[in-house]
């Protein structure tokens, strides 16, 4: 969704002679991303409803550091991405690794897929393929 975006603020922060950092792209993607979940919460009334679940399930709220901390490291890989190479290289990267997720997942669990997933699978990666083969 923010890839023209950043694309855009890279080249015209290129022009400037600045180049933004990783983090800078976390930051403010998540600042943003912050306001506008406050904004909705905040016009839907939902607010209160989950203070309310998270005073009645004092738990939770491991879970939500855990599930915070594990973002923040993730994110800091994907906006290095974005930042040191280009948001079509971060777009390549994270469809190779669900390519890679669902097929671990069928070999380790013995899931099975359909002939119609399996095409999707041949194509994924004959994208891939053919967009590595393009830049060679």
């Amino acid at each position: 969704v923010t890839a023209g975006f950043q694309k855009r603020l890279k080249a015209e922060t290129a022009k400037a002679g600045v180049k933004p950092k990783p983090y800078d792209f976390m930051f403010w993607t998540n600042l943003y991303m912050c306001l506008t979940a406050v904004v909705i919460s905040v016009a839907l009334n939902e607010v209160g409803t989950g203070l309310a679940f998270c005073s009645a399930n004092p738990e939770i709220l491991s879970k939500i550091i855990k599930f915070a901390v594990c973002s923040a490291v993730g994110q800091s890989f994907i906006f290095y991405t974005i930042a040191n190479f280009d948001p079509l290289v971060l777009s390549t990267v994270t469809t190779t690794r669900k390519i890679f997720s669902v097929l671990l997942s069928i070999l380790m669990k013995g899931h099975s897929l359909s002939l119609t997933g399996w095409s999707g699978i041949a194509l994924a990666c004959s994208g891939i393929l053919s967009e590595m083969a393009a830049k060679m």
